[in-house]
């Protein structure tokens, strides 16, 4: 039977690094393929040739059995084959219904958009997609989540025959992958081709027929899914094997660096308190929502304060902005890395000493190119950072990489507090493992390190105690001896 999709001897160059060497991969109407890969695998090059982006080196591409040779993604669009990237490609200033229908605007005879037209299209795509707002709303007032359906209803909106979608779920809620997975199921029924990728591999078991794994730009194997499990396919992404996700740490509790007392920030969260050790890793749980974030924020003086205090070391120095933040000990790693926590056209070295410029620099007015040189080259090593060199520009890192350079930077600081704020969403498990590490010997070197995480797994695996945020207060405590899923959730659903 001809395929679908075809990708044939596939491989792709960059300066100093082959991302890709002899990919083939397959799809059938009305399948689901799974990638996976850790970061730097290859996988969003392989689909941004798909998607016309990029131009293979060598090897074809082969549609319903005929060539196929995208030289810019309109040809791709124009095809049926619709790519959702992971980073978002919306018009933040026009509306839901107009970046929906983005390219082909529904005209009358004299070019004028029809508005009632493209506002009920827009209504039935929403729908499909299960979100629930206005056609006409503006794209900039909607949360990343909801950004991310609106890139799905827009794929609906054409005729597609393949859809890739990039880590579709990053930012998704629990109500939300529901509809996605809904949606999957119905595109299937259509005869549609999906391509998912996926850093969550229970949604890939979920969802794939067949697996590919990705590895260092080659195909590692590619099988039905019920032929994988779990271990097998971690181990086949990271080339070893995974005996524990979660490495033992040996750091015994000391004095409280972290006392939060009766803490509020206007509407955001109210009456918050906590504490946390020397050697200790404390978790911040809850659903999306709940204040967690804003809790972090405030603390680190990034958002105003409106009751409580912060002690830290005993001290009660509530920093009232970042910089008295770090002057305190205090290192935030912001949720969104590249909205808050990389200068992405700046390179590994500059970002890597943003905090610690005055150090680096002669009578702390002429900047030191050769202390800037070593610190970084110190964070490379130590962190393991895969880049080509200490001036390669960060926005070319993959996802796990950028994140151990937003680390690196906190380190820089010599801080006895961290907060840490979802601090492996969208890298690899891999490159998961070696956060971990990082986190243990952190604690294990005398630090206090706070947790704020969506993974439930994740804060059951690493802390020590986890405090549950609920509608903007703090509902519970459980401690490690209590840990399972089912009593953190109770807290943070019902307080």
């Amino acid at each position: 039977m001809t395929h679908l999709l075809e990708m044939r001897g596939i491989s792709k160059s960059f300066p100093g690094v082959k991302a890709l060497s002899n990919v083939g991969i397959t799809l059938d109407r009305g399948e689901v393929l799974g990638i996976v890969g850790e970061n730097g695998a290859g996988k969003s090059t392989l689909m941004k040739i798909l998607a016309g982006v990029f131009t293979a080196d060598a090897g074809a591409l082969f549609l319903d059995g005929e060539r196929f040779a995208p030289m810019r993604p309109g040809d791709s669009l124009d095809a049926g084959i619709i790519v959702i990237h992971q980073e978002l490609s919306l018009v933040p200033d026009r509306s839901v219904a107009e970046n929906i229908f983005l390219g082909h605007l529904p005209r009358n005879r004299f070019g004028a958009v029809r508005r009632a037209a493209l506002d009920r299209a827009a209504s039935r795509l929403l729908a499909r997609v299960g979100l629930a707002v206005q056609p006409r709303t503006v794209v900039r007032t909607l949360g990343i989540a909801q950004q991310q359906l609106v890139e799905i209803a827009r794929a609906l909106s054409r005729a597609a025959r393949v859809i890739v979608m990039d880590e579709p779920t990053a930012t998704l809620t629990a109500a939300e992958k529901t509809s996605l997975f809904a949606t999957i199921a119905g595109l299937r029924g259509e005869g549609v081709g999906l391509v998912f990728i996926s850093h969550h591999l229970d949604e890939v078991f979920a969802l794939a027929d067949r697996v590919t794994v990705l590895r260092d730009g080659t195909v590692v194997a590619t099988r039905p899914t019920a032929d994988w499990s779990e271990a097998a396919l971690i181990q086949a992404m990271v080339n070893r094997p995974l005996d524990a996700m979660f490495p033992p740490r040996q750091a015994a509790p000391g004095d409280i660096l972290l006392s939060v007392e009766n803490l509020s920030s206007g509407a955001r969260f109210e009456d918050v308190s906590f504490s946390v050790r020397a050697g200790e890793v404390v978790g911040l749980g809850g659903l999306i929502g709940a204040g967690r974030t804003e809790v972090l924020k405030t603390i680190y003086g990034a958002l105003p304060a409106s009751a409580g205090r912060v002690r830290i070391a005993g001290t009660t120095a509530h920093p009232r902005t970042p910089r008295q933040a770090i002057a305190a000990g205090l290192a935030l790693v912001p949720e969104d890395r590249k909205a808050e926590g990389l200068v992405l056209p700046f390179p590994v070295r500059s970002n890597v000493a943003l905090s610690t410029l005055s150090s680096l620099s002669w009578l702390r007015m002429v900047l030191s190119p050769s202390r800037i040189d070593r610190v970084a080259n110190d964070a490379v090593r130590d962190l393991r950072i895969r880049t080509p060199g200490i001036r390669q520009l960060v926005r070319s890192l993959s996802g796990g990489n950028q994140q151990k350079v937003v680390l690196a930077r906190a380190m820089s600081t010599g801080p006895r507090v961290f907060l840490l704020d979802e601090p492996t969403r969208g890298i690899d498990v891999g490159a998961k493992v070696e956060v971990y590490r990082l986190i243990n010997a952190l604690a294990e070197g005398g630090a206090a390190v706070l947790v704020v995480s969506s993974d439930m797994i994740e804060l059951l695996g690493l802390c020590d105690r986890i405090l549950v945020m609920r509608a903007g207060r703090l509902a519970g405590a459980v401690a490690r001896a209590e840990f399972s899923q089912e009593r953190v959730m109770a807290l943070a659903a019902l307080g």
